[in-house]
This record gives structure tokens, C-alpha cells and sequence, in this order.
């Protein structure tokens, strides 16, 4: 008689064990500075942070541009730089939105002026290059409705 329910008994335990694991998985899931570092970089862009944005440009400029590792350091304090400014702009209630684009693209301007100023001529080249090719998929993508190109880079 104690077989008959047994067998219930351990199939509802069994069955309330994995709907609390399973239920309990998107909670453990979240890192839990997730939500800190989307304040701090805003809203992620394709699905990382702004963190990982910048590692990954670095690596495709190491990559493409073949940098050494003295220019990798630079550039990586640029880009340090870049975001710090970046986000004291974002966090300025003072300056109104449409002032705030613009100095957000002075701020980006400034940032590849100065990544030009540690290549080499060869590796200058290759990342106007590379800048052009963005620019293109940017305004392919916003149907050529973005703003007129930036004039080409002095040299």
C-alpha cells in the first residue's frame, strides 16, 4: 500500500523541485553590476556595454592596423578619455540635447585626430580607410539620410 503513494508523492516533490530551479535560472542568470554599468554607459548598443564596444574596437584596430603594443596602450587611453568625457556630457542636465550632439561629435572628431597622431603614415591610410568604410555602412543603413560627410583628414 505504501508503493501506491510513494510514486505521487515523489513525481509532485520531483515536479516542484525543477519549476523552482527553473523559475530561480533568469535570476541567477544577471550579472550584478549589469544594471550599474547601463547607467553609467547608457544604453547598450547591440547587446554589450560600452566596455566591450571599446575592447572590441581596439582589438579590430590591433588587428587591421597592426598595432605595436606601445600604440595599443595609447589608443587604449584615448578611448579612455573619449568615454570619460562622453559620459560627464550624457550626465550635464545644463546643456541642451540638441548642444550635447554636437559636442559629442567634436568629442568623437578630437578622438580620431588624436588615434591618427599616434600612426604611423602607413596605418594612417588604413584607418581613413576603415573610417570611410563605417561612414558608408552608417548612411547605407540610415537610408542616406545622416549628416554630410566630415571633409577628409589632414595630413
Amino acid at each position: 500500500m505504501m508503493t501506491i503513494f510513494r510514486k505521487p508523492i515523489l513525481q509532485v516533490a520531483f515536479m516542484a523541485l525543477c519549476t523552482t530551479a527553473l523559475s530561480a535560472l533568469p535570476a541567477m542568470a544577471q550579472e550584478p553590476s549589469a544594471p550599474a554599468a547601463q547607467d553609467q554607459a547608457g544604453p547598450p548598443h547591440g547587446g554589450h556595454d560600452q566596455g566591450q564596444r571599446e575592447e572590441h574596437q581596439l582589438a579590430f584596430l590591433t588587428k587591421k592596423l597592426n598595432l605595436t603594443p606601445d600604440q595599443v596602450s595609447q589608443v587604449k587611453a584615448i578611448d579612455d578619455d573619449t568615454r570619460q568625457q562622453m559620459m560627464a556630457l550624457r550626465n550635464d542636465t545644463a546643456t541642451p540635447k540638441a548642444d550635447k550632439h554636437a559636442k559629442m561629435m567634436d568629442i568623437h572628431k578630437a578622438s580620431q585626430d588624436k588615434i591618427r597622431g599616434v600612426l604611423t603614415d602607413d596605418q594612417k591610410t588604413k584607418y581613413d580607410a576603415l573610417q570611410a568604410e563605417m561612414r558608408e555602412r552608417r548612411e547605407s543603413h540610415e537610408g542616406g539620410q545622416g549628416a554630410p560627410p566630415p571633409p577628409p583628414p589632414q595630413q
